[in-house]
């Protein structure tokens, strides 16, 4: 049975990578206070989570929701991590924007359940800490391996042969 977790207002909203690059691990923390949730996902799903956030932004301010600068507010923890949080391995996200709150709403799904099964974690945060998260995923998907500013490839611990230079991939 995999739980439900709902928060009308996040006041953590943290995303993390765990391990070194190459071999790392992604989770956004969220929650209230000590009761919190840890949602593991891919690195392109955090990725696509932080674009997503921003591109909402832009709708929110083109659609004149959002008429003056949002300054960043970051949700965060002032304690450490409690020892026994629920983890879920998130198969789908989803966000939206709450407009009787002006909160970003966001929803995750494990990887377990069914497409008809209501999510397992569903918060909302305000515009700042919203925006604050976009930039904090941003720095934590940057922050792994070097990709070659001539072909894009990621540059490994061994170094990195790129086409450019020889015309042709290595054989394995």
């Amino acid at each position: 049975m995999v739980g439900r977790h709902e928060f009308p207002e996040l006041t953590v909203l943290e995303a993390e990578a765990i391990g070194e690059p190459g071999r790392r691990r992604f989770r956004l923390i969220a929650g209230v206070g000590l009761d919190l949730v840890s949602l593991w996902m891919e690195k392109e799903q955090l990725q696509a989570l932080g674009l997503a956030i921003e591109q909402l932004f832009e709708q929110l301010r083109l659609g004149g929701y959002v008429r003056s600068r949002i300054p960043e507010q970051p949700a965060r923890r002032t304690a450490p991590l409690p020892g026994n949080i629920p983890e879920y391995v998130v198969g789908k996200m989803a966000i939206g924007y709450d407009e009787e709150r002006q909160r970003i709403a966001i929803f995750a799904h494990d990887i377990e359940q069914d497409d008809d099964e209501d999510p397992v974690f569903a918060g909302r945060a305000t515009l700042p800490a919203a925006k604050a998260l976009a930039r904090q995923i941003a720095k934590v998907v940057a922050a792994g391996r070097p990709r070659c500013s001539r072909c894009g490839a990621v540059i490994g611990p061994e170094g990195h042969v790129c086409p450019h230079d020889n015309g042709h991939l290595p054989l394995e």
